[in-house]
């Protein structure tokens, strides 16, 4: 059992990084080419990133049951509390703590990463008497 969680946790992760360079990506040309604020850079990035971590969240972490159409809303639900802990977070180190943005949002991500991962496996993707998805 703890094998196993370990396993899908490591799966998570990996999958994870894929979402999180997206978020990074995004986050760094809004605000080194375009000059956008930080906080409403990185929530920008956090949304791009998202639409890379539900598939591979869904099919290669998880390997879901669960019905779009239960996963999906969840996912968005799951995503907003994610979402207001990262602007919230972020915003704290940066303005009360003044620590520089890249660091700032690295501390955020391993803040915020074990909450999305108990939420996505306990909730999202749970699957519990879900028909097999379409």
């Amino acid at each position: 059992m703890i094998a196993e969680e370990a396993r899908k946790f490591g799966k998570y992760v990996v999958a994870g990084l894929a979402a999180t360079g997206v978020h990074y990506v995004v986050m760094v040309i809004l605000v080194n080419q375009l000059d956008w604020p930080k906080v409403l850079a990185s929530s920008i990035g956090f949304i791009a990133g998202a639409c890379v971590k539900y598939p591979l969240n869904y099919w290669a972490v998880f390997a879901s049951g669960e019905r779009h159409a239960v996963a999906i809303p969840r996912f968005v639900m799951s995503l907003a509390i994610a979402f207001v802990l990262n602007a919230a977070i972020l915003a704290v180190l940066l303005q009360v703590l003044e620590v520089h943005y890249m660091l700032s949002q690295v501390l955020t991500t391993g803040a915020v990463l074990f909450i999305n991962y108990l939420l996505a496996r306990y909730w999202v993707f749970s699957g519990r008497g879900a028909k097999k998805a379409v």
